[in-house]
């Protein structure tokens, strides 16, 4: 059975609708499966378990991104790298132990090609290492899409 014939027989599309709109409903779920074949694996590092939980939350909802771990100063973040070499961390810079800036610089080293995004409640610079900067209480949609983008550029330390 063809994608369009599934779509019709599950009453997606009729046959009476122009053929671009059956084209296109067929196609959807083979594109949302594209997305979900092969996610963004993603460690959240934040010294308050609340904000974890909802950047793990508001992450899971998205189906190009799976959150693989979460830490809660900058020695378990790098230690989490270390083992699982994730696409993207999003990490805080104030967290006990090992802050940030540090983590960071430890991350680059263990894995240069972990994409970085700091989650910060203060208005700064990217800091040194890290590829972007996210103000805490920014809309989530944005979050996502920011995140999203990030995710979709060429890695540190990678050809083309």
């Amino acid at each position: 059975m063809t994608r369009l014939e599934i779509a019709a027989d599950r009453g997606i599309v009729r046959n009476d609708q122009p053929l671009f709109w059956r084209g296109l409903f067929a196609a959807i779920p083979v594109t949302i499966g594209a997305m979900v074949a092969d996610p963004y694996r993603v460690i959240v590092a934040d010294d308050e378990a609340g904000i974890r939980e909802l950047m793990r939350t508001l992450l899971s909802l998205e189906p190009d991104f799976e959150v693989v771990g979460q830490a809660g100063d900058g020695v378990e973040a790098v230690e989490l790298v270390t083992a699982l070499h994730p696409d993207l961390v999003v990490i805080d810079i104030s967290m006990p132990v090992m802050d940030g800036l540090e983590a960071i610089s430890r991350i680059r080293q263990v894995s240069p090609t972990t994409r970085v995004a700091v989650l910060s409640g203060e208005r700064r610079a990217v800091p040194a290492g890290a590829d972007m900067h996210i103000e805490k209480g920014t809309p989530n949609e944005v979050v996502v899409a920011t995140l999203r983008t990030l995710c979709q550029t060429a890695a540190p330390g990678t050809i083309g």
